[in-house]
């Protein structure tokens, strides 16, 4: 047996056992910078919809709630702890501080936005909460953010193994086959957002 099926038997089994709280659980861990894939967890969910076990809205509002308790967690850190609280945890959760650096540099090139690309991009989808803690963004304005492309992600991926098949070799092809051009695609569509929000925001100094 592969590495690829003895992760999918083994996340397979637990969500067969709790269900929703499983997914819940996972997305939080996943956002709060955690060693749990999201590439893996909700397309998972969505093979276990395609079987009739979960079912698909349910999913996707799970997974999305669970994203942003965990989302809320490392956006806090770097809030209410500041930089060197995240560079401790960092050290806990096996993250580099070159990716900290990195995510920083991102989100101070491209502001506010930049909560809502990074949901797309693979590590920075989690690390870009806390920069956006450190410098103390708006709350509510890092939630709408996040939410959108939380909400964006979860609904590509979880759709993503509800039509990968009945099987796990299709569900394992189909997520090496397809997982880049579904990236591509969610990253156009927050950039067209992005755009159109920037475009309504009045001109300053006019």
């Amino acid at each position: 047996m592969g590495l690829t099926d003895f992760i999918f038997n083994y996340i397979l089994n637990i969500f067969g056992q709790l269900g929703y709280p499983g997914i819940f659980i996972l997305m939080i861990m996943e956002s709060a910078t955690l060693p749990v894939p999201s590439e893996l967890v909700l397309p998972l969910g969505g093979y276990l919809v395609s079987q009739g076990r979960l079912e698909f809205w349910s999913v996707v509002a799970v997974a999305t709630l669970g994203s942003l308790i965990g989302t809320m967690i490392d956006y806090s850190i770097g809030y209410y702890l500041g930089r060197p609280a995240v560079q401790r945890y960092g050290r806990m959760v096996r993250f580099s501080q070159e990716r900290l650096e990195t995510t920083e540099k991102w989100f101070s090139r491209r502001g506010n936005t930049v909560v809502l690309l990074a949901r797309f991009v693979p590590l920075l989808r989690t690390l870009i909460a806390f920069p956006a803690g450190i410098v103390r963004m708006e709350k509510k304005r890092f939630l709408i953010f996040s939410a959108v492309g939380i909400v964006v992600w979860d609904i590509a991926l979880v759709y993503l193994g509800l039509v990968a098949g009945q099987n796990q070799a299709a569900i394992s092809s189909t997520m090496q086959s397809y997982f880049l051009p579904i990236g591509v695609a969610a990253i156009l569509l927050a950039a067209l957002m992005a755009y159109r929000l920037l475009r309504k925001k009045p001109a300053s100094g006019s």
